[in-house]
């Protein structure tokens, strides 16, 4: 009864260094405003990280099942993204994007359905959509529709991740809320705003994103402390 325990924590543990390393991928593209280390880092940190829990990976079928098999599908699409957005139109970055939310919604479906929900699918999921985040700032400013201010919202939850993993009394898990949802939902729409309406429409309502991930993670790490005060 003690391996998923131990799986648990070397899970939670790798994730710090994938947090660390796609912080350092972010500040190579903002150093060399180059795709290439940017998606050099960023692929071979998630491959990975993948490999090192594979037995996690493949605990529903070799190729995990079809939950992470559609997470794993999304983040492909999203490094092709970033490796192609110099050669695609605005509404085909946007249409593709848009399929990529879709899928979020689908991978989830599936692991409830055929009841193939872990840990590490969660934490899949949440890197996957941590990376579009980065992944679609990085594009935004490849495009020339905004400078490198607009990926800090992707690095605010890679280092909220590492924040919590190094404080000195980490706090205790939060559970489900809807600000979380609504704040998630909000960020990754506006990311593909660029791609559809003026700066003068897109450029406040990612200002507000920044904002609104801000101060949810600040109730979140406040919450949290006062419940292990508990």
């Amino acid at each position: 009864m003690s391996q998923p325990t131990i799986a648990l924590h070397s899970l939670e543990t790798s994730v710090k260094f994938l947090s660390l390393a796609m912080i350092f991928a972010a500040f190579l593209f903002v150093l060399t405003n180059s795709l290439f280390w940017f998606l050099g880092v960023s692929v071979i940190s998630v491959i990975s990280w993948v490999l090192w829990h594979r037995e996690q990976w493949q605990m529903f079928g070799l190729m995990g099942g079809v939950a992470n098999t559609l997470t794993g599908v999304r983040w492909l699409g999203i490094a092709m993204l970033v490796g192609f957005c110099s050669q695609l139109h605005s509404y085909a970055i946007l249409v593709l994007g848009i399929l990529v939310l879709v899928l979020d919604g689908l991978d989830g479906y599936y692991a409830r359905k055929y009841q193939t929900t872990s840990e590490f699918g969660d934490v899949f999921d949440k890197e996957v959509d941590a990376f579009f985040v980065l992944a679609f700032g990085v594009i935004i400013v490849i495009s020339g529709l905004a400078s490198s201010w607009v990926l800090l919202p992707g690095l605010l939850r890679y280092g909220y991740v590492i924040i919590l993993a190094y404080v000195d009394k980490p706090p205790t898990p939060v559970g489900y809320s809807f600000r979380r949802r609504f704040v998630g939902m909000w960020m990754m729409g506006t990311l593909l705003a660029p791609f559809a309406f003026p700066a003068w429409a897109y450029v406040p309502c990612l200002v507000a994103a920044i904002i609104m991930i801000l101060y949810s993670f600040i109730v979140d790490i406040r919450s949290s402390w006062k419940t292990s005060d508990l």
